[in-house]
């Protein structure tokens, strides 16, 4: 266990004592905490003595070094003791997650449901990247158990720098501290226990007015890759994930229904088929097995991007598309756009067919804090919508959480609940029931039609008390 002392540059010796030992296999070289006194020898090598003050600090720093070296085996043996006990106790012997393994050993952690391949491969990149941080910090720390508080706040402050959103850094941290509390040996302290989560800025998908749907539906007419997806989004409110991996096996043509698992939450959701969607899935063919949409699906597992790519084409035909963009999708997807993000007021076509030239809005709306801007009209917008007319017409809430698959109210009330302007609502109520129909009206629909055209025969009082009747049904 030698004593060093450290020179300068200019041949000056450092003020204080240093001692270099080694603990657990680890080589340890350490600044003690104690000043150099008195004159050194003039070799400055401590193999010759110097002036008596000399000698006598250079005892205060062995002192030092012991009772440093003697306090680390300490706590080294505490550790193995704690270790044996668990190890008899269980059975299972305590072992320490190397920082280069972290993303593979969160992949084997035991789970309810398996997590979506691409969500698992974003987990992994990102503990990859703290892992990568962490050794660049200090290339000594090779074990989680390594890992301090410092350099977890050190971390979460770099993510912060970079500018992350703070949804962002709240998945991050919750990720992290859910890996180490799983994996970390029995009796550690998670160095990202009590890390507060931070305010978040809400920016709301906005919902599609009729006209706007029918604007996109018809810029998507002629594209059969993706206009299948966007009926099946509108009509079902699944996500995008979803509709491209839709198997026969979920579709009960028969009785219109569609149950399927979702990928996000694993919540089984039933979906009435409505004309609209049957129409289109009546019309490709049925193995009985096998995806609904075999290139879509292939296109999505390979390139999810893909499928948003060429979403984003046909709202930006239908005239959705940011103001700097003027058709450039890779501008818009970076939001690199400030000012105001109001959405444009325009009148639409009268045919409702999707045309370039006019302008319904933008993409995208800006954050406060200078953050990217946030999407708020792409395929998560049917979803939305979907809700939103639902609710609006008076359909229940849990027969819309059957759809969605939500487990509390809470996230259908202030996620996809976006009612506007009260002609707005009114419009919901009348126009989505006719396009969601392909515009067949239903049972009810027909008999009132029928009752309002022989009330001049029956006259007006009979047909009031039918239409009565009729509501009661």
């Amino acid at each position: 266990m030698p004593l060093e002392l450290r020179i300068e540059k200019d041949g000056s010796v450092r003020p204080f004592w240093y001692g270099r030992f080694k603990i657990n296999s680890r080589r340890i070289c350490q600044n003690l905490g104690v000043k150099v006194a008195g004159t050194p020898p003039p070799s400055l090598s401590l193999k010759d003595k110097g002036d008596t003050d000399f000698e006598v600090s250079r005892a205060n720093a062995i002192s030092k070094m012991n009772s440093i070296v003697e306090e680390a085996r300490s706590k080294r043996d505490s550790v193995r003791l704690v270790e044996k006990l668990y190890e008899i106790k269980t059975g299972e012997e305590i072992k320490s997650v190397k920082l280069a393994d972290l993303p593979v050993e969160w992949a084997k952690i035991a789970r309810k449901r398996t997590p979506d391949e691409r969500y698992g491969r974003q987990c992994q990149s990102r503990l990859k990247q703290f892992a990568d941080f962490v050794r660049g910090q200090n290339c000594k720390a090779e074990e989680i158990a390594h890992v301090t508080r410092t350099m977890a706040r050190a971390f979460l402050a770099s993510e912060e720098k970079r500018g992350v959103t703070a949804k962002t850094w709240n998945d991050t941290l919750v990720l992290l501290r859910a890996t180490f509390q799983h994996l970390l040996p029995a009796g550690s302290i998670n160095p990202f226990s009590g890390v507060p989560t931070r305010e978040t800025e809400t920016v709301f998908h906005k919902p599609f007015t009729p006209e706007e749907l029918k604007g996109i539906l018809g810029a998507a007419q002629d594209d059969d890759f993706v206009r299948p997806l966007l009926v099946t989004g509108v009509c079902t409110a699944m996500r995008r994930g979803d509709c491209c991996l839709l198997k026969w096996s979920d579709v009960d043509l028969e009785k219109r229904f569609i149950t399927v698992k979702t990928a996000k939450t694993g919540q089984t959701v039933s979906i009435p088929i409505f004309p609209l969607l049957f129409d289109e899935l009546v019309t490709r063919p049925n193995g009985g097995k096998g995806y609904v949409f075999p290139e879509q699906a292939a296109m999505y597992l390979e390139n999810p991007d893909g499928i948003t790519w060429r979403v984003r084409k046909v709202f930006a035909a239908a005239g959705f598309k940011d103001e700097e963009s003027n058709g450039n999708e890779e501008a818009a997807e970076n939001g690199n756009r400030s000012g105001e993000t109001a959405l444009l007021a325009v009148v639409v076509n009268g045919d409702g067919q999707g045309n370039g030239a006019v302008r319904r809005g933008e993409i995208h709306a800006e954050r406060n804090g200078g953050l990217r801007r946030a999407s708020v009209r792409d395929f998560h917008s049917f979803r939305v919508t979907w809700v939103t007319l639902a609710l609006t017409a008076g359909v229940p809430l849990e027969l819309v959480q059957k759809v969605t698959g939500h487990k509390t109210t809470d996230i259908v009330l202030k996620h996809y609940f976006q009612p506007g302007r009260e002609d707005f609502r009114r419009a919901l109520q009348s126009a989505m029931p006719k396009l969601l129909t392909n515009g067949r009206k239903s049972p009810k629909d027909e008999m009132r039609a029928i009752i309002e055209r022989l009330a001049p025969k029956i006259g007006k009082k009979d047909a009031g008390r039918l239409l009565a009747l009729l509501g009661k049904v």
